[in-house]
């Protein structure tokens, strides 16, 4: 699987109840609309955890929200993603956020826990 994450902010001054309707409506629809896309999630960031004295918890997180989508493959993801329309729609998106940083990764292990 691929997994496209994108970590942001919001731009000062942005309504944040504004742009939650947004991200779970219309920008969640066509998220998971795009060709190829097993799952989409969309997180608020609450804050760090505590890593022993070194790396006390945090409330002030270096980003707010977190964008997760998958595709099955490398090229279903490039596929889609390098896709004109998808372009198109994706740069005003993004113009709607701030300090964006983009992962493309591969997943190489996972576990479910039994039900």
């Amino acid at each position: 699987m691929i997994k496209v994450t994108v970590l942001y902010n919001l731009p000062p001054g942005t309504d944040e109840a504004a742009f939650l309707r947004w991200r779970t409506g219309e920008h969640h629809a066509a998220n998971v609309a795009r060709p190829g896309v097993v799952r989409a999630d969309f997180y608020r960031v609450l804050g760090t955890p505590r890593i022993g004295p070194e790396r006390p918890a945090s409330d002030a997180p270096p980003y707010r929200f977190v964008t997760e989508s998958w595709w099955p493959t490398h090229e279903a993801f490039l596929t889609s993603w390098e896709d004109p329309e998808e372009q198109a729609r994706l740069v005003p998106a993004v113009a709607k956020i701030a300090d964006a940083l983009f992962l493309v990764s591969e997943e190489i292990q996972t576990f479910v826990a039994p039900s």
